[in-house]
């Protein structure tokens, strides 16, 4: 299939079209995050524990916890609060943060051969917004979805089959680009081919082990696997 035949291609944002997270204080988010459970009177032992697991895997497993321990009513309240303790965080990033190499070229390429084109994000909706209009790339994508307590994160397919579904397009005739094995595993379990590009913190035995179709060095790269689809 030609990119004309593409239903979609979709990106995940940070670390595959912009440098953001290197301009976000995640420490201190997390922190902060931590802070706002205990308040919430959550045992101790189970923040340290799911804590220690990093802090989007915390953000998961805590709203899992919360929902079996207080209700959905009480865990949704409460996840809003730390995703909205986030998303500061991550917006003031959006402020600093700039484009990954290739990205406008390959943008442009695209959009000559008009493929529609969307982003799935773990990051708050206002920080993508942030992000892609201070970069000037906002107009080349349809729909972009970003961290919502209705949707859980990627690797859970929900965001990404969300967009899809916003751009409607069927997964299995699109493509996921992203550079974590979560942006593979969510891609895989729709059935969209997908193209990984590793960062330095990118676990390629893991995205391997997702069963990543390509691996590129950069978004220099993505045209020439587009076109041999």
């Amino acid at each position: 299939m030609s990119p004309k035949k593409l239903d979609a291609i979709v990106f995940d944002m940070d670390a595959t079209l912009v440098d953001l997270g290197g301009f976000v204080e995640w420490r201190r988010a997390h922190e902060e995050i931590v802070e706002a459970y205990l308040q919430y009177d959550c045992d101790p032992s189970i923040v340290q524990e799911c804590s220690a697991k990093g802090l989007f895997n915390m953000l998961e497993l805590m709203y899992e916890h919360l929902q079996k321990e207080r209700g959905q009513d009480e865990a949704y309240t409460m996840q809003e609060t730390v995703y909205n303790i986030l998303g500061e965080y991550e917006a003031t990033g959006a402020n600093s943060c700039k484009l990954m190499d290739g990205c406008i070229d390959v943008l442009d390429w695209l959009k000559e051969k008009e493929t529609p084109l969307g982003i799935c994000t773990s990051n708050s909706p206002k920080s993508a917004e942030t992000a892609l209009k201070l970069q000037g790339i906002q107009g080349y994508f349809k729909v972009v979805v970003g961290r919502t307590v209705d949707h859980p994160m990627k690797p859970h397919p929900a965001q990404l089959k969300k967009c899809f579904e916003e751009l409607n397009a069927d997964p299995k005739n699109s493509v996921m680009v992203g550079d974590s094995h979560k942006d593979i595993i969510a891609g895989k379990k729709l059935g969209a081919y997908t193209v990984g590009i590793p960062v330095y913190f990118t676990r390629v035995d893991l995205m391997k082990e997702a069963g990543v179709d390509v691996i590129i060095e950069s978004l220099n790269d993505l045209r020439s696997v587009i076109e041999t689809l």
